[in-house]
């Protein structure tokens, strides 16, 4: 058990505002001196003890105290980075410090509460100014951004019609050729898995990999690359090239990009008139499945606004779709629904996906060209109608969408078909 004794210490950078019940350290049974200590990595040591104990469901007194002092050293550790991040001025860094700290403060106080229902002291003062200054810091970048609109001016509506979306036939054969999805080891893809062996199931020769080196070279075979960016062996046929895949996962490059397709798009909160509405969406410049991004108001703090990189217009009314293009074909279509009652300023509900055979023209065409703008072979493009405005407009195109089955097999039957078509 570390020394009683010593001076007072306190962590800081935390939310505005300790508890009103903190302690100082030697209340605490704490030793200032150890807790200024980053914890030590490696099997069997700190790092690892913190997680064996915080797994545990029940903790003795003295293991109580351990685990303690482990929280308090790592969120210290944060705190000491704080004059180096604000000083180097990157705004990625400083979010994710922020973030990171405030994470584990909430993993503390967690913790303290558990001791003092177990009768044990806890309460450990936080001073709020570096995380004020952080913020401060962050607000300042923000405000440096590029001016004007990045993206959206004189976006598309949705007059045209419809269109009648083609369909290849599903049916494997033995001369059809290989079809490889190539997904890195560092995306999340069980659920892609289930798609592939379901279609493979039914005769397609489609398989996932996870290295260029799986992909036999004794017969043509085509590679999808699902969302990689590293380079790729020159041999190999491939749809989606790295590059393409880097543009289309950085939001900013990316909208710079689609242009008139895209939502008006602005990076410096000092623009957010431009965006015309009183809601705005809020997107970190790299976030996947739907994360990093959040419906705020456009009268937000300059603290809050500064937690993301760029900022759109926001579309209370709307019809969302998801469009599979494949070298300017439309593999497949789906309306994207929500459970009723869902607000519209959830962005990552419970989608229902309803397959549909037509389009508004003005969606079909949107995604069209926004892969191609992207560079993308292959892509899920996310197109949205605004009711309100009768305006399209591509919200991204994605180089790693999730795949159904049934959009697997859709995609394996349109490669057939242009395999076939070239070779005739």
């Amino acid at each position: 058990m570390p020394s009683k004794g010593g001076r007072r210490s306190a962590v800081t950078l935390g939310r505005a505002g300790a508890p009103a019940n903190t302690l100082d350290a030697a209340a605490l049974g704490l030793d200032p001196a150890r807790l200024a200590r980053p914890l030590r990595l490696g099997p069997g040591l700190e790092v690892e003890r913190l997680r064996e104990l915080a797994r545990q469901e029940e903790l003795t007194p003295s293991e109580s105290d351990e685990l303690y002092e482990y929280r308090l050293r790592r969120l210290g550790a944060r705190e000491r980075a704080v004059p180096r991040v604000v000083a180097e001025g990157n705004e990625e860094d400083l979010r994710d410090l922020i973030a990171g700290y405030r994470r584990r403060l909430r993993e503390l106080r967690a913790f303290e509460e558990q001791r003092r229902q177990a009768g044990l002291p806890a309460g450990y003062a936080v001073d709020p100014a570096p995380l004020q200054e952080a913020r401060r810091r962050l607000a300042e970048l923000a405000d440096a951004r590029p001016r004007g609109l990045l993206a959206g001016a004189g976006s598309p509506t949705g007059a045209g019609g419809v269109v009648r979306l083609p369909e290849a036939a599903f049916a494997p054969a033995a001369e059809d050729a290989p079809l490889y999805l190539l997904a890195p080891p560092s995306l999340p893809s069980d659920a892609l898995a289930r798609s592939v062996d379901a279609t493979a199931a039914q005769g397609a020769q489609v398989h996932l990999v996870h290295d260029a080196a799986e992909v036999p070279r004794d017969r043509p075979a085509l590679v999808l690359n699902w969302g990689g960016a590293g380079e790729l062996p020159s041999d190999l046929v491939v749809l989606n090239r790295p590059e393409a895949v880097r543009i289309s996962s950085d939001q900013v490059e990316s909208l710079r990009r689609l242009g008139d397709l895209a939502p008006r798009t602005v990076l410096n909160p000092r623009d957010l008139h431009l965006l015309g509405s009183e809601r705005l969406v809020a997107k970190r410049r790299r976030g996947t499945r739907g994360s990093g991004k959040r419906v705020l108001s456009a009268s937000s703090s300059a603290e809050d606004l500064a937690g993301f990189d760029l900022y759109q217009e926001f579309a209370a009314q709307r019809w969302e779709y998801r469009v599979s293009v494949l070298s300017g074909r439309i593999v497949s279509a789906y309306l994207k629904r929500t459970p009723e009652g869902t607000s519209p300023e959830n962005l990552r509900p419970a989608w229902d996906f309803e397959r549909v055979d037509q389009l508004p023209r003005a969606v079909a065409e949107s995604a069209r060209r926004a892969a191609d703008r992207l560079g993308l072979d292959y892509a899920g493009v996310d197109v949205v109608e605004d009711l309100g405005s009768d305006r399209v407009m591509c919200l991204e195109a994605n180089a790693a969408p999730g795949m159904s089955e049934d959009t697997v097999r859709s995609l394996y039957a349109t490669v057939q078909q242009v395999v076939r078509r070239a070779g005739a």
